[in-house]
Parts: C-alpha cells; structure tokens; sequence
C-alpha cells in the first residue's frame, strides 16, 4: 500500500475525534456511557489494519493525532481495570464525572460532536442551494432598452470597468520606490473605508466649479496602506453612486461628485454614537 493510498483512508476521517464519534455512533452507544474497552480495541484495530496494509509503519506526520488519542484511550482502559477509587463520606462525596476517567475524553467529544453537528448543517444547507436554479431574468425589448440608453445621463463605467481600475491602481502602487526606503514594516491599517470615502468628497468638494480630479492624484504622497484604503473607498463611492468616474482618450481616469447623490454611505459607529447621544 503506497503513502498515497493511506491517505486517502485516513483522511475519510478528519481526525481521531471524528474516528472515535464514527464509532460510538455505529455501535450506538451513550456517549456519555462510552465503553471504552471495545471502542479502544476497534481504535486499535483501524490504525493496526493501515499498518498492516503497508511496510509495517505508520506515517507519524500523517497520524500523529490518532496515536495520541489511541495512548489516552489504553490510559483510560488501564485506569478502568484497575482498583476504583475509596468513595468519600456521604457528605463530601466527589462527583462522578470526577473520578470517571473517561470523563475529559466525553467532554471533548461532546465539544467536537457540536462542531461537527454545526459543520454537517452548513454543508447540507450549501447543497440544498447548490440544487437551486435561479429564475430566467425577463426578458427586455431591444427598442426599449436601446431608449433608456439613450436618455441615460452621467452613466459612470460605461467605457470603464474594474479592471480599468485596478490596472491604474497597481500602477500607481509600483511607483512607490520599497527598495529606497530599505527594510520596512508590514503596517496594520484599521483606518475605516468610510474615513477614507469622506477625505474623498472633502477633496473633490473643493474643486473649484466642482470640475474633475484625476484617480491618481488622490494617491500623491500617500503610503501604501494608505493607498489601499484608498483604493476601496473609491470602490465604495462609485457602488453608492456618490462620484462619478470617467476615462479620458488618453487613459487618464477622472472623478468627480455627483450632484445629488442616490444613496449615503452607511453612517459610521461614531456618528450612530453621536445620534444616539443626541
């Protein structure tokens, strides 16, 4: 048997709890009462027919979990066997789940059944979805579609689309010069995209005659975190309608604010604080 056929058996099980929930399940045991002698045994017995199958040895970079909890099962099974503990008096006596030595062993399985109950759930609710057809959209006349062409107005991206975008985006990124500045730090950046989109419209407002910016001079001077948020926020205010862009002959990229903007960014938590506290 090849390291690539083991693999594939072992990993039929995503690890040695789902080995352990496969089999308290088949011999539809209480997994609060797990008996633990047989399920060590069938443990055993599956990881000894994977070696048994192959040279003799088990890949320990493959079963490394599975050989720890077949340890922790013997341990519990030898524990199990031995002499039980003296019962304490009547009014000091110790719990069960206190003494029970598969108790730690019960509470990860319940931990890791309610995972994997949760998990199980997701993926018949994604195949419940995956068997869906959407409905055919309706269909639109090629007359009346061609009129609300023509009576559009300001319709941004109509000869520009994201990957325009994005293409001006990373070369503008290339022109910031790493090499110069020698060893740098990756910054973390929690700067919102909302206070990026408002220095935006703050910039564009002071326009005069509320004329056109060029995309790339809003990235002058900027870091490249910075640039980035940047970048989104342009993103966020083109899908909130709030500017408008356009790309020239020349592949130059403009942006300007609209006149009456359809729909508001969503207000930031210090502004909802701020209503709120008035």
């Amino acid at each position: 048997m090849t390291d690539h056929d083991y693999r594939v058996r072992l990993e039929v099980f995503e690890g040695p709890m789902d080995l352990l929930l496969f089999l308290i399940r088949k011999d539809e045991v209480d997994i609060h009462d797990i008996p633990i002698a047989s399920i060590t045994d069938q443990y055993l017995k599956y990881l000894e027919d994977l070696r048994g199958h192959g040279s003799g040895l088990i890949d320990i970079d493959l079963a490394g979990e599975f050989l720890v909890v077949a340890a922790t099962l013997m341990e519990i099974k030898s524990r199990m066997l031995g002499p039980k503990p003296v019962v304490a008096a009547a009014g000091d006596a110790p719990a069960k789940e206190a003494t029970d030595p598969r108790a730690e062993l019960v509470r990860q399985l319940l931990e890791y059944k309610k995972y994997r109950d949760a998990a199980d759930a997701l993926d018949q609710r994604a195949e419940t979805w995956r068997r869906r057809y959407a409905a055919a959209p309706a269909g639109v006349p090629d007359d009346a579609l061609q009129a609300a062409i023509e009576n559009s107005q300001d319709v941004e991206l109509e000869d520009l689309d994201l990957a325009d975008l994005a293409e001006a985006f990373r070369r503008i990124a290339e022109t910031v010069n790493f090499d110069r500045l020698g060893e740098h730090q990756v910054t973390y950046d929690d700067t919102p995209i909302e206070v990026h989109a408002e220095a935006i419209v703050q910039t564009l407002s002071q326009v005069p005659e509320r004329g056109e910016m060029e995309f790339a001079s809003i990235f002058t001077g900027k870091k490249r975190h910075e640039m980035i948020g940047l970048f989104l926020a342009v993103l966020d205010l083109v899908r909130h309608r709030r500017i408008a862009v356009r790309q020239e002959s020349d592949a130059r990229i403009l942006l300007r604010l609209r006149d009456e903007p359809e729909q508001q960014l969503p207000a930031t938590a210090g502004e909802n604080a701020a209503n709120a506290a008035g």
